[in-house]
């Protein structure tokens, strides 16, 4: 059985006491107190001892990873670019896959065997076997031709449409270069060779050493002829170009239109084509009309603005 001791009864009066005396700490202490210790809060410092990591090897070993993991990546590259060349020369040169047919369309005056030839395509190589830009840039080669297309009909056939250039009109070059075609772009794109057709109007005056790859009237002096050519090529019934013999450029003078039945001259100067052009056609008309056509001896249509001359000679 417990035995509950009992508290002396001097003790608690010490304590009492005790209470009863401790000084009670006033406001002004308090804040004193606390503007010298401060609120803050330091955290306990912790450390792992022996298990604490090193942050240089940490960062040392991602970057290993990285360094792997590219490695590993380019080697992936390089072998499905081998497989990929692989897989190419393969279906290159399979046999299911040659040319086996061949159709060359839109051509009058080149042949097929130039166009086969310059475009370096035959029967039997793959259909991978050539570049089809650098094919329809050496059909171009060809003075006659002006454009050209190649289409790839798989499994086995190959389509090549050429567009030839149309003649305008011949130039006949200066210092004995003789007659070449000009397009309707102003183009001079191929010499006049025998058997060929020759009717067209000639443009003359134009003075050349030699007859450059690009050499294009569209630009020169000869522009003005072009532009003429263009409007008589509209089929009109008093101008047509089949009315026109010779357009001579004059750098001093401008056009001076010859017509194939009429030996005079027609001075049109330079500028105002169109204009020129209509007026000259209103002209013609009325001395048709009128049948004054015959005594015609000159016309100038340079002499001033708003006005023509027409000189004739004695009936």
């Amino acid at each position: 059985m417990a035995v509950k001791k009992s508290q002396s009864p001097l003790l608690g009066s010490k304590r009492r006491r005790y209470h009863q005396q401790r000084p009670v700490r006033s406001g002004t202490f308090r804040r004193f107190r606390s503007s010298l210790v401060g609120n803050r809060y330091v955290p306990p410092t912790v450390s792992n001892g022996p298990y604490r990591k090193n942050s240089g090897v940490q960062s040392s070993n991602v970057a290993s990873r990285i360094s792997r993991t590219t490695a590993l990546l380019g080697l992936l590259i390089v072998l499905v670019t081998l497989l990929a060349w692989q897989a190419y020369h393969l279906f290159e040169y399979s046999g299911a896959f040659l040319v086996r047919k061949i159709t060359v369309q839109g051509i009058h005056k080149a042949s097929e065997e130039d166009v086969l030839r310059l475009a370096q395509i035959r029967i039997g190589i793959p259909m991978l076997g050539f570049t089809s830009q650098e094919a329809e840039a050496r059909i171009c080669t060809h003075p006659w031709i002006d454009q050209a297309t190649i289409h790839r009909s798989w499994p086995y056939a190959i389509h090549i449409e050429v567009q030839e250039h149309r003649p305008l009109a011949l130039i006949n070059l200066e210092n004995n270069q003789g007659l070449y075609y000009v397009d309707h772009n102003g183009k001079v794109f191929a010499p006049v060779a025998p058997g060929q057709d020759l009717d067209f109007p000639v443009v003359t005056g134009v003075p050349l050493a030699s007859v450059p790859a690009d050499l294009n009237l569209a630009g020169a002096e000869a522009g003005e002829a072009v532009r003429f050519l263009h409007f008589a090529a509209l089929g009109n019934t008093i101008l047509p170009m089949q009315s026109i013999s010779e357009i001579h450029v004059s750098r001093e003078n401008g056009i001076i239109v010859y017509l194939v039945e009429r030996p005079f001259p027609i001075h049109l100067g330079y500028g105002n084509i169109k204009t020129r052009y209509y007026q000259l056609v209103g002209l013609l008309e009325q001395l048709y009309h009128k049948e004054k056509i015959e005594h015609i001896k000159e016309i100038r249509m340079d002499y001033q603005a708003d006005r023509i001359l027409v000189s004739k000679t004695e009936p």
